[in-house]
């Protein structure tokens, strides 16, 4: 539902079982869109076990359509159970996320995190990113009528909030989230944070706009792209 704070449109989160219910986010009242669906077993057992015998990992590849997928993850993971079908549940997100904002190229993030990359709530500067939380606990994000926004450009301010306000995005869920960087969305980007580490890594995937194609050097290092 949404409502006007001083004139301006409350942005709010859209919930669906259907992936038809991340076209909400086109709508100017959106900021968050979240598919809600079960995870095959195979996808499942794979994240969990690439993210507790990887630790620590990070890749980041600009794709072209033509490219393959496979060297988002290291060599030895594409030896274990269910990587394939881990592997095709991506190129399909890609290929939705292509179809959604005809990108020139996707970004695509590939991260396991035992500690907390970004603890403090903050917005993202670009137009909007898709995330998956494969394994661990999703990304947690405030609901609009608890921000503490700026009236000026600059940083958010800190948020002072109880536990119970926080939400989370379900793991397996895939979510779009609108950022500073959507034309007309400036000052209204979902506000979002990585929970607290926990017993099980965090397997996160994100797909970003990208001005450039990036290639994996022969070191396999990770490679920074500017995004739009």
């Amino acid at each position: 539902m949404s409502g006007e704070i001083n004139g301006a449109v409350i942005p709010v989160a859209v919930h669906g079982e259907k992936p038809e219910s991340l076209t909400a986010i086109f709508q100017e009242n959106v900021n968050l869109a979240i598919w809600q669906r079960t995870l095959p077993t195979q996808v499942t057992e794979f994240a969990t076990r690439f993210a507790l015998e990887a630790r620590r990992f990070e890749r980041f590849l600009g794709l072209d359509a033509e490219d393959d997928l496979n060297q988002i993850l290291p060599g030895w993971a594409l030896e274990l159970p269910g990587a394939s079908a881990w592997l095709n549940d991506v190129q399909e997100l890609i290929e939705m996320y292509r179809c959604l904002f005809e990108p020139a190229a996707v970004g695509v993030r590939l991260h396991v995190l035992p500690t907390t990359m970004c603890p403090r709530f903050h917005t993202d500067r670009v137009p909007t990113r898709l995330l998956v939380t494969y394994s661990g606990r999703g990304t947690e994000w405030l609901p609009e009528r608890i921000i503490n926004r700026r009236n000026e450009p600059g940083p958010l301010p800190d948020q002072e909030v109880n536990d119970r306000d926080i939400q989370v995005m379900p793991t397996g869920a895939v979510c779009l989230l609108k950022g500073e960087a959507w034309v007309g969305n400036e000052g209204r980007g979902v506000v979002h944070r990585s929970p607290a580490p926990s017993a099980q890594p965090r397997l996160v995937l994100g797909l970003d706009w990208c001005r450039v194609t990036l290639k994996l050097d022969k070191n396999r290092r990770y490679l920074h792209a500017l995004l739009d």
